[in-house]
């Protein structure tokens, strides 16, 4: 009877240790809700503060920030699906931290790989890859546990992730190689490798020096229906497509000099690729997988967002968007953000009417009426604001 006793009040202690690190974690334990609708809210990743602000759509006033430490640098920010967590790397702090929503909370700090910047979500939110370029390597945090379940290595400088929609498998690109990995999501484990070309032959002669400098493939760009990806390649010049379902490359596709990576339109019809060596874009069509314009452009494009029915390309040092009519595929103009200033990436809301810039020398972000181009500066939302995030927008990117 004792022992019957005992194991009760064990099962009991257990069940209520259980139910309260479950409360702490959801952040319903004497926390204020102050985010009732995260749909509504800007996520903004102001990296010299070492926070991540939170703005509301509606008013455009920061609702609050959350301190991640001292000497965290966060780089990318991104919610879950369901809108309860936001996650991010700290670049010099080699942690990933898990923000409560609702409350601003911070809930949970976790070792990463050496100097983690780019990550995403599983479409079901189960699982958070965050990438380490550094080090070469991608961590897989499980969101049920909250903890690293596995660290996926032999990348070359892994910079996105991409899921496909189903959530089976994510592709990374690897910006120090001239391959995509494919991760088996069920497993963990790099699958496999897809080149999309050779060295150039002057690193193959001098290796020492020029392996060092490759410009490889920075992000792996997906169609709506997931069929196809879209690796563009630095070095190579090319963008090559492949088709999801055999992990092979069937087309590679000529573009400008030293592109940094593929945006598509929200319509599913375009691929506006940034050539930073040449400063153009090309536009791809996606049905024919074969460039239909080259445009003039700005030089350190940074990204582009859609929105009204026109592209706008970010030249993070100049301070200008450039603005291209999708129908027309033409230029239609620049839009001056400001002078001796340095723009970051951006987001479109859901209603793809406004874009959300992040201006990080002046520490603002600046919205612009796809429609009407008028700009609206919010200041003071941080130190350094590097990148903007909304959920279920089609634009949340990073560097």
């Amino acid at each position: 009877m004792k022992n019957v006793k005992l194991i009760l009040n064990f099962l009991m202690m257990t069940l209520f240790m259980s139910m309260v690190t479950d409360a702490a974690i959801a952040g319903n334990v004497d926390k204020e809700i102050k985010i009732k609708n995260p749909e509504s809210t800007v996520v903004i990743v102001n990296r010299d503060s070492n926070d991540i602000s939170f703005m509301d759509i509606k008013t455009n006033e920061i609702i609050g920030s959350v301190f991640l430490g001292n000497n965290v640098n966060p780089h990318m920010a991104m919610m879950s699906p369901d809108g309860r967590w936001v996650v991010t790397g700290g670049t010099r702090s080699n942690k990933a931290y898990i923000i409560d929503v609702a409350t601003l909370t911070l809930v949970k700090q976790i070792p990463v790989g050496f100097a983690p910047e780019h990550l995403a979500f599983s479409p079901d939110g189960r699982y958070y890859y965050q990438g380490s370029p550094d080090g070469d390597s991608v961590s897989v945090i499980d969101m049920a546990s909250m903890k690293e379940i596995k660290r996926i290595r032999g990348f070359a400088e892994p910079l996105n992730i991409t899921f496909t929609p189903d959530g089976t498998k994510a592709y990374v690109g690897n910006y120090g190689a001239h391959w995509v990995g494919v991760i088996d999501v069920t497993r963990h484990e790099l699958l496999k490798k897809i080149h999309v070309g050779s060295a150039p032959g002057i690193a193959s002669l001098d290796p020492e020096r020029y392996l060092g400098e490759i410009k490889g493939i920075s992000n792996v760009s997906i169609s709506n229906d997931g069929r196809y990806l879209y690796a563009a390649d630095g070095d190579l010049g090319i963008v090559s497509v492949i088709d999801s379902r055999e992990d092979r490359v069937i087309k590679k596709i000529r573009v400008g000099s030293d592109p940094w990576r593929a945006y598509m339109s929200h319509d599913g019809r375009y691929a506006v690729v940034v050539n930073n060596g040449d400063e153009t874009i090309s536009i791809i069509n996606l049905k024919k997988n074969e460039v239909v314009a080259t445009l003039e452009s700005g030089p350190e494009m940074m990204g582009v967002n859609f929105a009204a029915g026109k592209a706008f390309v970010i030249s993070s040092t100049t301070g200008f968007l450039y603005v291209y009519d999708m129908e027309g595929l033409t230029a239609s103009g620049r839009i001056k953000i400001g002078t001796n200033i340095q723009i970051e990436t951006a987001t479109t809301d859901t209603e793809e009417g406004k874009i959300y810039l992040a201006s990080s020398t002046d520490h603002s972000v600046y919205i612009i009426d796809g429609e009407t181009e008028k700009v609206t500066k919010i200041s003071n939302v941080g130190l350094y604001p590097w990148g903007t995030h909304i959920l279920g927008s089609k634009d949340n990117y990073c560097h």
